[in-house]
């Protein structure tokens, strides 16, 4: 398998193969300050509340990355948009190890959110762009392998990082003395925010593949013309087609978004704004749960984040196989059924074996409703309207989990860790019920 693997990675294109470089290591340091930040934020002195309201501010700027990246991609290519939106990122997160203040926070979260809009855009049309559909299908294994490596190192780092710094005399090595001007926050934050700066320093390589990337012809031959071009009128121009008045076009684009947004694509994207709602009130907070509630060291809850990794990856390869015999709709919501027992026992029961067995039990479970889901989904949708599709459920789903982030923190800041687990339960549950009472008929359920 490995044999394989590396024999399709050097039939890949140069710029394909330099991409995949970035992304692993991308992939380790995104992977550590995803278990490190959080906990760093609570060693300021922050509360949930002030996390929350970071998540949302870091969803308002991906949306802002995501409106001017089609454009700024065209007009300064792949390699710039990738190297601006690590800068914009790097910068960002500095900005927070140096100056610790919130409205620095808020303001940097910003371009946090940007730079991963920017990436997430950009990931999927470049790999397209500098493949071959023979090799296309690969190419996005690879890369989403990679992601999964590359995530179970990260989340292990993440874990590791600051229990070694908690162990480190800083004062006794020179390079970490050289770092203490930067370390501007309370002792008890020290340990996070090396943490965070060795992250970033690991990131730093991926930036020598994209400027070794070329601008080379893209590998994809170009695609025939959609229609044929108009007949040449008088002087050997085009004919030109007149444009019905403003007043038409809005009274015959209103039945199709009423059609829209009362069919699949509306009802499908309103179950994910209820799903994303309910994830959000507690996802963010997993790891301060565990660390700050139950008294779990940070490594061993990367580890556990490694082993949850790998539970989701082997579950999502039987999500084929269970969706084709019991049909996808009705896989999808048994599992995120099942999965409700879990989500309440990792409130009701604080002990951490059984809370770290319940969080496990749980992903797995969620890993089973995503593609069969997202198939019957696609297959519902007509073609010419699939991107419109993804693009609402996708967006809804962000939305709603960036506000129920911000709900979550305000939550915990008021109750404790107990009540967000508690109250997305019946987000799930209700989830489930759409589900069922919108697509639980369909023909391919």
């Amino acid at each position: 398998m490995l044999a394989d693997a590396i024999g399709r990675f050097r039939a890949l294109g140069r710029n394909a193969r330099l991409y995949l470089i970035s992304n692993a290591i991308q992939a380790v340091s995104v992977g550590a300050i995803a278990i490190i930040y959080t906990l760093y934020l609570v060693a300021l002195g922050y509360g949930t509340d002030f996390i929350g309201v970071t998540v949302v501010v870091a969803t308002i700027g991906g949306g802002l990355g995501i409106i001017p990246a089609n454009p700024l991609v065209r007009r300064f290519g792949w390699r710039a948009m990738l190297l601006a939106s690590d800068l914009v990122g790097g910068v960002a997160i500095l900005a927070q190890i140096v100056a610790p203040t919130a409205p620095v926070i808020l303001l940097t979260s910003l371009g946090v959110g940007a730079s991963v809009a920017i990436v997430f855009v950009i990931n999927t049309p470049l790999l397209t762009a500098y493949s071959t559909p023979r090799e296309r299908t690969a190419l996005f294994g690879l890369n989403n392998a990679i992601a999964f490596v590359g995530g179970i190192l990260g989340t292990l780092l993440g874990g590791a990082l600051p229990e070694l710094f908690a162990r480190t005399d800083v004062r006794g090595l020179a390079a970490l003395r050289a770092l203490r001007p930067l370390l501007v926050a309370p002792d008890q934050a020290h340990v996070y925010e090396l943490s965070l700066l060795a992250a970033g320093v690991i990131a730093l390589p991926s930036l020598i593949p994209v400027l070794l990337m070329r601008n080379e012809p893209r590998r994809e031959p170009a695609p025939a013309p959609l229609s044929p071009p108009l007949p040449a009128g008088r002087g050997g121009r085009g004919v030109r087609t007149s444009h019905a008045p403003l007043r038409k076009q809005l009274a015959s684009a209103l039945p199709a978004a009423r059609t829209i947004a009362t069919g699949v694509i509306g009802r499908f994207s309103l179950e994910q704004i209820v799903v994303g709602f309910g994830a959000g009130l507690f996802v963010p907070y997993v790891s301060l749960y565990f660390v700050n509630r139950l008294h779990t060291s940070t490594f061993a809850f990367g580890a556990l984040s490694a082993v949850l990794s790998v539970a989701v990856a082997l579950t999502s390869l039987l999500a084929a196989p269970i969706s084709e015999r019991f049909g996808r709709v009705r896989a999808s919501v048994v599992a995120q059924a099942a999965s409700l027992p879990f989500l309440l026992a990792l409130g009701l029961f604080p002990a951490f074996w059984l809370a770290a067995a319940a969080y496990v039990a749980r992903g797995a479970l969620m890993a089973l409703t995503n593609p069969p889901l997202q198939t019957f989904y696609m297959e519902a949708v007509p073609e010419e309207r699939r991107v419109l599709a993804s693009s609402a459920s996708n967006v809804g789903f962000q939305v709603a989990w960036s506000l129920g982030a911000g709900a979550g923190g305000w939550l915990i800041a008021l109750a404790g860790y107990r009540l967000p687990f508690l109250a997305a339960a019946p987000f799930y549950a209700a989830s489930a019920a759409l589900l069922v009472v919108w697509f639980g008929r369909a023909r391919r359920l």
